[in-house]
Formats: C-alpha cells, sequence, structure tokens
C-alpha cells in the first residue's frame, strides 16, 4: 500500500490507523528504536546459514511502512486475504508481519501502560508504580471470539448473558485524566466482573483512603478491603421505585462513571477490539494492552 496518498490527505489518518497525521510522527522515532531492537534479538536468535541482512528484501522497507501495517490492521482488522490483496504479499507474509509488528509496537509505547511484573510487597513501592491510583473508575469490557471446535473450550467461553462467546478485560482509568492506568488480563467473558475485580487483585491494593466508582457489577468490593470506597448505583428494590433523592444520587453517580465508557468507546474506535476477533485466543491480550498504550500514548504527546 502506498503512502503517498495519505501525505496528500492527512485528514485520513484516523480512519486508516486510528490516529492524527501529528500523532503517527510523533510516534515514528520510538517504532524504529524499538524495530531495531526486536530485529537483532530476533536475527541472532538462531543459527543462521547468511549474515544478518542477507536474503530476499523486505517488502515494508520503511520505519513508517511498519508503523502504517500494525496501526492498519488493528483499526480496520482485514482477513489475512484482504491485506494480501492490499499489500501485495502471500497471507503468510501478512501473518509473520501482524506476529512481529506488535511485538514491535509493545515494546515501543507499553511503558505509557504501567504494569507490574511482580508482586509489588510495600505500600511505598505500590505508590511509586500507581500514583493515581487514590482516584480511579473501574469497568470491564467484552470482546466476541470465534467459536473453538473443541468442545470444553467452547463451553468453557460461552456467556449465556451475550448468547455468544466473549472474553474480557477490565479496564481503570483515573477520573480527571482519563488515562488508563492499567489493564487485566484477558479472561473468559461470562467470569463475573466482581470475581475478575478480585482475581486481578490491582484496586484491592490500593492505599488506604483511595476512592473510585464502578456499576452494579461491583457491588461487594469495599467488602474485599474496607479501606477504600467505591461509589456504586443504587440498585432498584424489587417492591418499590427509586425516590427522587435516589435517582439523582444514580445520575451524580453515573456522569462520573460514564468516563470509563468514553474510554473503551476509543478503545474500540479499533475494529480489532468491536468485531469479532478471529484469532486464538491465547494472542488476544496483545492487541488490548497496545491499543489501551497507544490511547495513553496519544493523549500524552503535544500534538
Amino acid at each position: 500500500m502506498n503512502l503517498t496518498y495519505f501525505l496528500k490527505h492527512p485528514e485520513l489518518y484516523p480512519a486508516a490507523i486510528g490516529i492524527s497525521q501529528t500523532q503517527f510522527e510523533q510516534l515514528v522515532p520510538d517504532f524504529e528504536k524499538a524495530f531495531t531492537k526486536c530485529w537483532y534479538r530476533k536475527a541472532w536468535s538462531y543459527q543462521r546459514q547468511r549474515g544478518v541482512g542477507g536474503g530476499r528484501k523486505p517488502l515494508l522497507k520503511h520505519t513508517r511502512q511498519r508503523l502504517f501495517f500494525i496501526l492498519f490492521y488493528y483499526k480496520t482488522y482485514p482477513t489475512f486475504r484482504l491485506a494480501s490483496i492490499l499489500f501485495g504479499v502471500d497471507k503468510e507474509t501478512i501473518h509473520r508481519w501482524k506476529v512481529f509488528l506488535e511485538q514491535v509496537l509493545w515494546m515501543a509505547i507499553g511503558g505509557q501502560l504501567i504494569l507490574p511484573k511482580k508482586k509489588i510487597k510495600t505500600l511505598i513501592g505500590f505508590m511509586e508504580i500507581f500514583p493515581d491510583l487514590n482516584e480511579f473508575i473501574v469497568d470491564a469490557t467484552e470482546r466476541r471470539v470465534l467459536r473453538s471446535k473443541d468442545q470444553s473450550t467452547q463451553e468453557f467461553y460461552y456467556s449465556g448473558k451475550k448468547k455468544c462467546h466473549t472474553i474480557k478485560n477490565q479496564v481503570i482509568i483515573h477520573p480527571r485524566t482519563k488515562r488508563i492506568l492499567a489493564v487485566s488480563k484477558t479472561v473468559e467473558g461470562k467470569r463475573h466482573d466482581k470475581q475478575l475485580c478480585e482475581d486481578d487483585g490491582l484496586i484491592l491494593r490500593a492505599p488506604p483512603g483511595a476512592v473510585g466508582s464502578g456499576d452494579l457489577g461491583y457491588i461487594g468490593v469495599c467488602e474485599l478491603n474496607p479501606l477504600i470506597k467505591v461509589a456504586l448505583p443504587l440498585k432498584k428494590p424489587r417492591s418499590r421505585e427509586l425516590n427522587p433523592e435516589e435517582k439523582e444520587t444514580n445520575r451524580v453517580i453515573s456522569s462520573v462513571r460514564v468516563r470509563v465508557e468514553h474510554v473503551i468507546g476509543a478503545l474500540k474506535f479499533f475494529d480489532i477490539l468491536s468485531e469479532r476477533y478471529r484469532g486464538k485466543i491465547s494472542t488476544a491480550d496483545l492487541p488490548m494492552r497496545n491499543i489501551a498504550a497507544l490511547y495513553n500514548y496519544t493523549r500524552s504527546a503535544t500534538c
């Protein structure tokens, strides 16, 4: 795919790759550094018959072409067959590009989504990594996946509520900056939001006095950590309707909690998160994290 046309029409960048031309150009240097590291790591990871750089020359010769490809894939989520037509290569090459370049993208912007790699034993150490967790909004989002041919696997990922096979991630944001603080691991979609919150454990390790907000799926979270406060909507009793004061309380809570819905909507602007995921479920985690990190990157950059 020729980028010359897009250079002449910068207004098409968001529709094609999900970010503006200015944000794209700001990301290019970081992506180039990450690509160089990943390339040499891959080049020397096995015994070679040729020197590094030998063999056929890559079709994606420049950094901008490589970055454009992986963002285009995330934004439009074409089938490998369609992508092979657009880029003039076979499906196997498209798959290799996708697998390698999304790893490069994570190396380039993964720091925007800081996640602890080991258990943090002290509160001071925890607050050094998550200084903004004094305030948070939490919600979970589901994605559809293909029905597995394996009976036990398809039963495990079948959601009776959604009437399809789904996976789920928990997203935690800061209510004022709207930056994503963390994204949980990808789990089966039928897992309850409160159970996912407990399994993830991040909110439960929040500092004493931390305040947050969530929907009715998080009822009981405060019992798991009494030192934090989580504002939840009032549930309608079976015997009566909510009175005006209770409705106003729910309205105020919803006006704050909707900010996490806006963030999730921005993530699902990329079709790979809004359409049915066609790959293996084991590979569904990295696109979610990459796009969450890209969301933070584009909002921290001066555009």
